[in-house]
């Protein structure tokens, strides 16, 4: 039988706080989240015995513990649960961790498969490649042309961060694997390098409207409009946002746009924690506490990760050499890169053809600028949203990869900078063994994501979350946001759980919504900045090649203050703001 969605209540968290606490107090990010895993299945099965095999003679056994139900709610899908079901239902419910990990988004979603799990081997191959080929110590070479000093390659770090912003996974895949030879030649610490990369991954890119994140956040914003106009608290103002189809509120994305864009102004999180970055990588902003003792050790010489360390990066990878016949430039890391760069970007624009609404005999149909060429006598139809809309698709992060890694192994054999086949595939051997924990622990990260979500978080946060003054709802909805992203480590995922809350909310009680809007930007943005779960920071550790709970201990008091600073502006700015103050009509 299928897992279902449960309404867990505050259970719903359980598994991601026992992981994140678990990994915190191991320093083993893959014991907390393996265990944070299992209590996921322990839960699942206690909650919901039949689905994992208990028999039905004990499904009543003892005492009565209360009711579950579906995220439904409907009175058909809830049952009672026995102290008795409860106790085997929690052991059989071990047999569920295959599946929480096999239906994760990383596994079970084809488009993380080809461009975050296929994306990551193939950097890693190329990496492998691009050592034996001496593109590393081309690249290395030229840079430390320019850099005379540890101060010169953190801001070379961070600058290459802000550069590569397009998307938070290619900024982390990127960036991480592109300064990693710089930031050691002049002993700055694997945390510090992965703080930069992954302060210029979400943060960034949230503010990039133009990017993969652009048309998310518009679909995010719309979902909660939606669910507004159902609970009939959309505001008459704002009605065009929302059209009717078949009966049905959806969301006229094109018209959202200009809301969207009154948020760049009010994510606060995002424009604080590039500010900091910034600021540590100039050295205005000191190093706070465990980042302190990380680059005190680099800079003395004791080495850029620590001797108890376990960088996501395989030891026997940092220790591979160069080909001795091959000719170290800086443009055989280069190409490659680039490659990536304009194969990712081109396959994201490349179906972004205008597209038109048709009446023809059997209707109106959606057809792209190149079949509207062929419609001689037809009627266009203008929609209310327009009569063109641009399809923008998300950064094809697995084609650039696997292309990248394709012309890596032709040049380079080319060149005789890899002298044989097996050479070459030996040496992409190496690079996926030395990405392998790093797709691992991403593994079961999303794991622990799926398991809060089928647990029911959504619904907990929406439980709880009741009645409150107009002001203090911006501030309410990021460190709730907050809370979630840093539960679940998935920006994305929180706000697909939090918009259809915060924008009802935001009209019932009359706040700004702008600054709620950016409130849940930002809090989404801190889970991803913060959480040992989250994809971002997983990324951001194996790129650079640093111990994952180490950057995280590093990373977290810049997170926190941050946050703190992004609090007290969401507070401020609800006193000093009307309800319906924009910067751009919407």
């Amino acid at each position: 039988m299928p897992l279902e969605n449960l309404q867990a209540g505050a259970l719903s968290v359980v598994p991601a706080l026992v992981a994140i606490s678990l990994a915190w107090y191991t320093r083993d990010a893959l014991v907390g989240l393996f265990v944070g895993i299992a209590t996921a299945g322990v839960l699942y099965g206690a909650l919901h015995p039949s689905t994992v095999g208990v028999p039905p003679d004990v499904l009543a056994l003892g005492p009565t513990l209360g009711e579950v139900a579906l995220q439904e709610g409907s009175d058909s899908d809830s049952w009672t649960v026995s102290l008795g079901g409860a106790l085997v239902g929690a052991v059989f419910g071990l047999t569920v961790i295959p599946e929480l990990i096999a239906t994760a988004p990383l596994f079970d979603d084809a488009w993380y498969v080809e461009n975050v799990l296929l994306a990551i081997f193939a950097i890693g191959g190329m990496i492998g490649l691009m050592i034996r080929a001496g593109a590393v110590q081309g690249i290395l070479e030229a840079l430390a042309d320019r850099a005379e000093s540890a101060d010169d390659a953190e801001k070379a770090a961070f600058l290459a961060g802000i550069a590569v912003h397009i998307d938070d996974y290619f900024n982390c895949l990127v960036v991480g694997s592109m300064m990693r030879p710089l930031t050691d030649r002049f002993d700055v610490s694997r945390a510090k390098l992965a703080y930069y990369v992954d302060s210029a991954g979400s943060p960034a890119s949230r503010l990039a409207f133009y990017s993969t994140w652009g048309a998310a956040m518009i679909s995010f914003i719309g979902a909660g409009l939606v669910q507004a106009a159902k609970q009939g608290q959309l505001p008459n103002h704002m009605t065009g946002l929302v059209a009717q189809s078949g009966g049905e509120p959806i969301a006229v994305k094109a018209k959202i746009w200009p809301l969207f864009f009154n948020t760049l102004l009010t994510g606060f999180y995002s424009w604080i924690a590039l500010i900091i970055a910034g600021l540590v990588a100039w050295q205005v902003f000191p190093n706070i506490l465990e980042m302190g003792e990380e680059e005190d050790r680099a800079r003395a010489g004791e080495g850029v990760v620590g001797e108890d360390h376990d960088p996501m990066i395989s030891r026997e990878m940092e220790a591979y050499e160069m080909y001795e016949g091959a000719d170290p430039d800086w443009r055989n890391f280069a190409v490659p890169i680039v490659t990536m760069i304009a194969v990712g970007l081109g396959a994201m624009f490349w179906r972004a053809s205008p597209v038109v609404y048709v009446e023809g005999k059997t209707g109106t149909t959606v057809l792209t600028l190149f079949d509207w060429l062929g419609l001689a006598g037809y009627q266009v139809v203008v929609p209310p949203s327009g009569p063109w809309a641009f399809n923008i698709g998300g950064v094809q992060l697995g084609v650039a990869a696997v292309s990248a890694l394709a012309v890596a192994f032709c040049m380079f054999r080319l060149q005789g900078n890899i002298p044989s086949n097996a050479d070459g595939t030996d040496a992409m051997m190496r690079g996926f063994k030395g990405i392998f924990l790093a797709a691992l622990i991403l593994a079961f990260a999303s794991s622990i994501q799926n398991a809060v979500t089928l647990l029911g978080i959504s619904s907990f946060v929406t439980n709880v979350f009741g009645g409150i003054p107009a002001w203090s709802v911006p501030i309410s909805m990021f460190l709730v946001t907050s809370f979630v992203s840093f539960s679940d480590g998935s920006s994305w995922a929180t706000y697909g759980i939090m918009f259809p809350i915060a924008i009802p909310v935001t009209f019932a009680t009359g706040a700004n919504l702008i600054l709620v809007l950016g409130a849940v930007f930002s809090g989404g943005i801190f889970g991803d900045h913060s959480s040992p779960i989250s994809d971002t920071s997983v990324l951001a550790s194996s790129t650079s090649g640093s111990d994952h709970m180490v950057h995280i201990r590093t990373q977290i008091p810049y997170a926190v203050v941050t946050a703190g600073i992004a609090a007290v502006l969401f507070l401020v700015a609800a006193f000093l703001l009307p309800q319906g103050f924009a910067v751009i009509p919407y």
